[in-house]
Order: C-alpha cells, then structure tokens, then sequence
C-alpha cells in the first residue's frame, strides 16, 4: 500500500474545496423564480475556486522542494552521484548484482569454451583494489609485476593470466573469483 505524501493530500483538499465550493454556488445560483432576499453580489466560482487551486499547488510544489532540499543526498554534486553510481556497478562491495553464472557465460561466450581464472592472481588483485577503495586510495597495478608473470606463464594461458588480472583489479571482487573457480573454471 502506497502511503500518501503531503502533496498528494493538499492537491486532494483543493480539489474537494472546489468542488464544495461550486455545489454551494450551484445551489445559490440556481434560481427558478427570482427572490426576494437574493444577495446583492453574486460571485462566480472561478473568483474562489481558482485561487484554492493555485494556493494548493503552489503549496504542495513548496512541500516537493523542501522534502527535497531536506534530503542528504541532494548536496552531492552531479559528478559525484554518476561516479558513485558507476563505482557501486562493478564495485565488489555488491557482489548480489554481479551473478557468477551469468559471468562465466560472458566469458565462454568472449573468450570461448577453455577460459579459466587464476584464482590466486584474481584473488590478490581484487584484494588490493578493496584495501585500496577502504583506505580512499586508487589502486596502481604493478606494471614490472605484471609483466614478468605473464611471460612466465604458458603460451596458452597467458591470455587468461591477464583475464585473473584485470577481472580482480576491476571486480574487485575475490567472492567472484571464488565462484568461477568453484565453478570448474579453475587454470591448473
């Protein structure tokens, strides 16, 4: 059940306002045979109702913009909303969104049948990246590291030792690397 805001309930009383007021008017104003004691002025409805409705909208755009301007999350500049939407993405610290089957299918699918992850190198560098996030530094690959490792890996997997590598740096996620591997996609 939806609860009704303040804006909800004050554009409601405007409408009922208005629509009293034209019921009264309707019964004031309809007149078979002239009175005796009919008012001098008669106002139109318009000359109520219309101004009760501007009030009314006015009213609940006032409690639209203050509930807004009462709220946190407003003072965070755009650029820092978008990188923090795009940071909790791919961020490990929201790793129910990233599911691992729905990964190792985009992997098969990019890079085929035989893909695996290093799980210690996926591992390492995933967890870098998150001690790196925590302390509000940016995490710096290794270049020199990197490098040497991967000419030390085999022909074959070298490929995939730079997979382990960048899906821990930019995942940064070792649950994630955790799960490939449990799934059977494990480089031996």
């Amino acid at each position: 059940m939806r609860w009704l805001h303040w804006s909800d309930l004050l554009t409601l009383l405007a409408i009922l306002l208005t629509f009293g007021l034209e019921v009264v008017s309707e019964e004031n104003s309809v007149q078979i045979s002239p009175q005796v004691n009919s008012p001098a002025i008669e106002f139109p409805v318009q000359l109520i109702g219309f101004p009760v409705i501007i009030v009314a909208v006015r009213l609940s755009n006032f409690v639209k913009k203050l509930a807004y301007s009462l709220n946190p999350k407003t003072y965070v500049k755009r650029s820092k909303r978008g990188a923090l939407a795009a940071h909790h993405a791919v961020s490990g610290h929201v790793i129910e969104d990233l599911d691992p089957t729905k990964v190792e299918e985009q992997l098969v699918k990019e890079m085929g049948k035989d893909v695996c992850v290093y799980e210690k190198v996926c591992e390492e560098y995933a967890l870098s990246k998150e001690h790196a996030e925590h302390d509000g530094q940016n995490s710096v690959i290794d270049w020199p590291e990197v490098v040497s490792k991967y000419e030390l890996t085999p022909e074959k997997s070298k490929k995939f030792y730079l997979l382990s590598v960048f899906l821990g740096d930019i995942v940064a996620s070792p649950e994630l690397c955790h799960e490939l591997v449990k799934r059977g996609r494990a480089c031996s």
